[in-house]
């Protein structure tokens, strides 16, 4: 199977030093280290399906799309599919806090008490990042 999905380098910039926005599952540790990113929908344009899982996932409304950075492919080692990954620079709003957690409801598709809980915090783009999933492949082209 082949899916089509969106990948978001978030990033910001605090005394000087570059950051990006990362999380990890509270509930779910194992899953690493991990950037927002989701599944385009059929029929969904690959910008407007990368803003709303932005939003899906973090809560954030107010950030800037700044430039498509890759698009490649990528073979998931357990279950076969091609995820076709387009992985884009965004610049987060002012107003996004230092670190939250935000319940990722699928757009209100599950409640709350179903939802994935998302921890997230600011990584220093200097120091090392080790993303699940070669979830960090581009990473270098934000450096």
């Amino acid at each position: 199977m082949r899916w089509t999905k969106v990948v978001a380098y978030i990033v910001r910039e605090v005394e000087g030093k570059r950051q990006l926005l990362v999380l990890t599952h509270r509930d779910y540790p194992e899953a690493g280290l991990q950037v927002p990113a989701g599944t385009v929908d059929e029929g969904e344009g690959i910008e407007d399906a990368l803003r709303r899982e932005v939003t899906e996932e973090t809560g954030l409304t107010n950030f800037k799309v700044v430039r498509e950075i890759a698009t490649y492919e990528w073979l998931h080692p357990i279950t076969g599919n091609v995820h076709e990954r387009h992985v884009f620079l965004l610049l987060a709003p002012q107003e996004a806090p230092d670190m939250w957690e935000w319940i990722e409801t699928s757009g209100g598709a599950v409640p709350d008490h179903e939802g994935y809980v998302f921890c997230y915090y600011w990584a220093d783009l200097d120091g090392e990042i080790e993303l699940a999933g070669n979830f960090g492949d581009y990473l270098h082209a934000i450096r």
